[in-house]
């Protein structure tokens, strides 16, 4: 189930924040987005995801215009960590991965879900706390709580796996470096298995070794959109930032000076 934008466009008061996007996304692919502070990421992952609309064009999935679905149709072929995360009430973490469970499929809990539970805290560190209130974490640990909600959400029936997709906002802000890493060749890991995934990154080399295409956006509008060796030029990355970069290419790398 491929999802794709046509025309998407984002006004704030009188100003274009987002102008004629026109992307597709595949199962089985991750999407990098990058860009500069102010570039329109953020809304348009949060457009495409279903938790915003456009001010002009539309986004289909599979075909089939995203208004069109319900609110519980869109939890079970998505599920999205935003840089905000505000929880008001007094969970633990264990309860706040368990809304995945609530908001995909209704409460079920049976062992398959229970392999997936253990799995995804322990894979982002956050099995010796899970009895904890949320309001005595840290903003990393609270990052990976919600790292771990979105993942059991989309996790619940295997089977449909390849007709999932996960949003990511920066998700491993706050995240050491091994943490990173261990999130970033998890998630790789469920895409191989047909998930799709859309990760707005701050790290270009990150997004270049984890991303299978890049949209690089500027002021609202596409800069450019394909392959990461192929579209991470100094010339771009000085057009989209403003910096001087080489570019190392066995093994890619962006060096800044």
């Amino acid at each position: 189930m491929s999802i794709k934008t046509y025309n998407l466009s984002q006004k704030y008061g009188d100003q274009y924040i987002l102008r004629d996007i026109n992307i597709e996304v595949f199962p089985g692919q991750v999407l990098g987005i990058i860009g500069p502070n102010g570039s329109g990421k953020s809304s348009l992952v949060k457009i495409i995801a279903g938790d915003f609309s456009s001010t002009d064009g539309h986004v289909e999935y599979e075909n089939i215009p995203l208004k069109e679905y319900s609110l519980l149709e869109r939890a079970r072929y998505r599920s999205v960590v935003s840089q905000e995360q505000n929880i008001m009430f007094d969970f633990t973490v264990r309860e706040v991965i368990e809304m995945g469970i609530l908001g995909g499929y209704g409460f079920s809990f049976n062992s398959e879900v229970w392999k997936n539970f253990k799995i995804v805290v322990k894979t982002l560190g956050i099995d010796k706390y899970s009895n904890r209130s949320i309001r005595t974490l840290s903003g990393g640990e609270l990052k990976r709580v919600h790292l771990a909600r979105a993942l059991i959400q989309i996790w619940q029936r295997t089977d449909y796996i390849k007709s999932k997709y996960i949003f990511l906002d920066e998700p491993t802000s706050n995240l050491d470096i091994g943490q990173e890493l261990s999130f970033l060749n998890f998630i790789k890991g469920e895409v191989d298995r047909g998930l799709g995934a859309v990760i707005i990154f701050h790290d270009l080399n990150l997004a270049a070794h984890f991303s299978d295409k890049i949209l690089v956006l500027s002021e609202g509008k596409i800069l450019d959109f394909g392959v990461p060796y192929e579209i991470l030029t100094p010339s771009l990355v000085q057009k989209a930032y403003g910096l001087k970069v080489s570019v190392t290419k066995r093994p890619f790398r962006l060096s800044y000076f």
